[in-house]
């Protein structure tokens, strides 16, 4: 073959073979999965609360650091919330540094409560406990989801895994006169509230509050984590002694 068209030949090959890698470069480029689209702090709060409103019932357990030794405090708890104003489950408080474990039914305005040694539940005042009535938290208006509806500078924090599930979480600040059945020490502070939400489910997992909610000079930090969204659970207030 003449040389001048082997030449000519292998130039046209490379030719070939540059543009075809062009060619996947460019489709690579273009085919590439756009950025997941940026959460928006307060949308995912609003719809975190809508979908806990809508909820019949939750299971919850709470957990507590850095708690005070003086009064009468809670540190934690677990059980079920039903709505509108049902609880049963089980705390530990401590009174003046010492731990007291009860089992706990409440339903409308009566709480009653299972004492180690005691022979039976008996009607007493959820103060005992260092609380409100703890079945208000499902009152949408005025419960736990409350504090989503007027968030102060809600910001998306990065996730959390609770449980094995990838959370988005959304920190902001609600003014100490609005927490619902925890105590707060110092109201004229504010609090600050972590909501760790399912972005698939819209789902609230999880809420931490920090404050001066058991002292008024240092923060404590309680946590809410909540599952087991809509399961049948009944109910019913045991016979007091």
């Amino acid at each position: 073959m003449d040389p001048d068209r082997r030449l000519t030949i292998r130039a046209r090959w490379v030719n070939v073979v540059v543009v075809a890698g062009l060619v996947l470069v460019v489709a690579a480029c273009g085919s590439s999965a756009s950025p997941p689209p940026k959460l928006n702090p307060l949308a995912a709060l609003q719809e975190a609360k809508a979908k806990a409103d809508a909820s019949s019932s939750v299971h919850f357990v709470l957990t507590s650091s850095n708690v005070g030794n003086s009064g009468t405090n809670i540190t934690r708890g677990a059980g079920d919330l039903v709505r509108p104003d049902e609880l049963q489950g089980s705390f530990s408080v401590t009174i003046k540094g010492l731990t007291l474990d009860a089992k706990v039914v409440s339903k409308g305005t009566v709480f009653e409560a299972l004492l180690p040694f005691a022979k039976g539940y008996v009607k007493t005042n959820p103060a005992s406990f260092g609380l409100t009535n703890p079945a208000q938290l499902m009152d949408p208006n005025t419960g736990l989801t409350s504090l989503l509806a007027n968030p102060q500078n809600p910001r998306v924090t990065g996730q959390e895994r609770v449980a094995g599930e990838l959370l988005d979480t959304v920190t902001f600040s609600v003014p100490g006169t609005s927490i619902p059945v925890l105590p707060d020490a110092n109201p004229s502070k504010p609090v600050t509230l972590i909501a760790a939400i399912d972005a698939s489910s819209h789902e609230l997992r999880q809420v931490t509050l920090v404050g001066p909610l058991t002292s008024a000079t240092s923060n404590s930090t309680f946590t809410l984590t909540l599952t087991d969204y809509n399961e049948q659970v009944n109910i019913t207030l045991p016979p007091t002694s």
